[in-house]
């Protein structure tokens, strides 16, 4: 590499082992050997395959960047420096070390724009005795939010209620406090609530601990222990993921597992006893749940959750702590927040999760949602709440005596719920 691209290039390489040793005879139309793949506006993967102690050069733009002998069968380079909404040209040369006959392959691709991380931010408080917190919110519209836990509020005498608010919905001016009640075992009670998962006004997932259904005014609670799908082995339901309410994934503690098809609900057997934290999914990547136990242990684990039920461990390699979040789009393109930022290409690929929180954020992040490459928010301790542009992390830092537990992303709104102290806490962040 010539020194005036030393100087302007900034990309790691990790070279990685993949599952099966593929070798670069794949066909170079079906993009076999040689990816690329954008990942920001910045940035790109350039993903290679080929066989230990081939030698490979890359050039763009006709200027060379990249000359090294592969050690390993599967390598990424993510090239940043690049400017936005600009088309490239990368041309990949490989010299196999047997025979004489090289293998070129010519990829172009298109970064992202920005997208503005100009939020204004609204903040709300709740709770007037014991300790109020919120562990879920969901954005239906910018003047239908949902946030969802347990708060505790004065009677009209002015002392402690003991019935509490599970609930607080947003019409677009003002929140109002609500008590969702279901029945169990013959009597009406209002559970605290830690999950909450929207697809329209009328059709709303929470989850009690087990989940609950309902249209904004009647509820159904589901109790998966009492209908015998879940056991006393396992734990209560913390995240919830669906396609519509006829295909829902339900994760909770000490590996506990179920879906639900419209009518009928089953067990999936994970195999673990870590807690499931959230899951994440879309149509051509799939259900995604991460899953590990804060404070209690360094273990993590991803699982991808077939459509038959069917769990599949994915790699963790390259993250050395707990994780609490997962975020992916279609392309494969994924992050994973916890003790620490890390992301992939291709989540199902073995190579090794890229670290990059340094010089972002100290602060545990206990969520992540996205709208777009170019449009990712995460929150954490402390009130720690970042936007990325598909460019910078911008931090939103709150500087509360608590956490944010749930943030939820929708066109130009956010919302993170969690505590501060002893009152429940609600951020509303809208993009001028």
């Amino acid at each position: 590499m010539s020194d005036h691209n030393r100087l302007t290039v900034y990309f790691y390489i990790f070279l990685l082992t993949s599952v099966t040793a593929c070798g670069i005879l794949g066909s170079d139309e079906a993009g076999g050997f040689f990816k690329v793949k954008p990942i920001s506006a910045v940035e790109v993967a350039l993903e290679i395959s080929g066989n230990p102690g081939d030698q490979i050069a890359i050039s763009r733009e006709g200027e060379e960047r990249y000359s090294f002998r592969l050690n390993q069968p599967d390598t990424v380079i993510y090239e940043a420096g690049l400017q936005p909404a600009t088309t490239y040209t990368w041309s990949l040369t490989n010299q196999q070390v047997i025979g004489s006959q090289a293998l070129t392959a010519r990829r172009q691709a298109t970064t992202l724009d920005t997208t503005s991380s100009n939020f204004t931010w609204q903040t709300f408080s709740f709770g007037e005795h014991s300790s109020s917190v919120l562990y879920g919110v969901s954005i239906i519209d910018e003047n239908n939010i949902w946030a969802v836990g347990e708060i505790y509020m004065n009677d009209s005498t002015g002392q402690a209620d003991s019935d509490i608010y599970n609930a607080a919905h947003w019409d677009g001016e003002n929140w109002e406090l609500k008590r969702i009640s279901v029945q169990f075992r013959d009597r009406l009670i209002t559970p605290k609530l830690n999950e909450i998962f929207t697809f329209s006004s009328s059709d709303i997932w929470l989850s009690s601990g087990v989940p609950i259904h309902g249209d904004g005014t009647n509820w159904t609670q589901y109790h998966l222990f009492d209908m015998n799908i879940l056991d006393d082995t396992g734990g209560g339901i913390e995240s919830i993921w669906g396609k519509s309410s006829e295909n829902m994934f339900f994760g909770g503690a000490l590996g506990s597992m179920a879906h639900y098809n419209g009518q009928d609900w089953k067990k999936i057997e994970t195999g673990t006893e870590l807690n499931f934290y959230d899951i994440h999914g879309n149509g051509k990547q799939g259900v995604v749940a991460v899953a590990s136990k804060i404070f209690d242990s360094l273990d993590k684990a991803i699982y991808n959750i077939g459509s038959s039920g069917k769990v599949q461990s994915l790699a963790v390699e390259g993250i050395p702590y707990p994780i609490s979040g997962i975020w992916f789009d279609e392309s494969g393109v994924t992050y994973i927040v916890g003790s620490g930022m890390y992301r992939k290409p291709d989540m199902f690929s073995s190579r090794a999760w890229q670290p990059f929180h340094e010089g972002i954020t100290n602060y545990y992040l206990q969520t992540i949602d996205g709208a777009s490459l170019n449009n990712i928010v995460t929150a954490g301790a402390f009130g720690e709440l970042l936007h990325f542009n598909g460019a910078e992390w911008r931090s939103f830092y709150q500087g509360i005596d608590g956490n944010l537990y749930d943030i939820d992303l929708k066109n130009d709104f956010a919302a993170a719920v969690g505590y501060d102290g002893r009152q429940a806490y609600i951020t509303i962040g809208k993009r001028e």
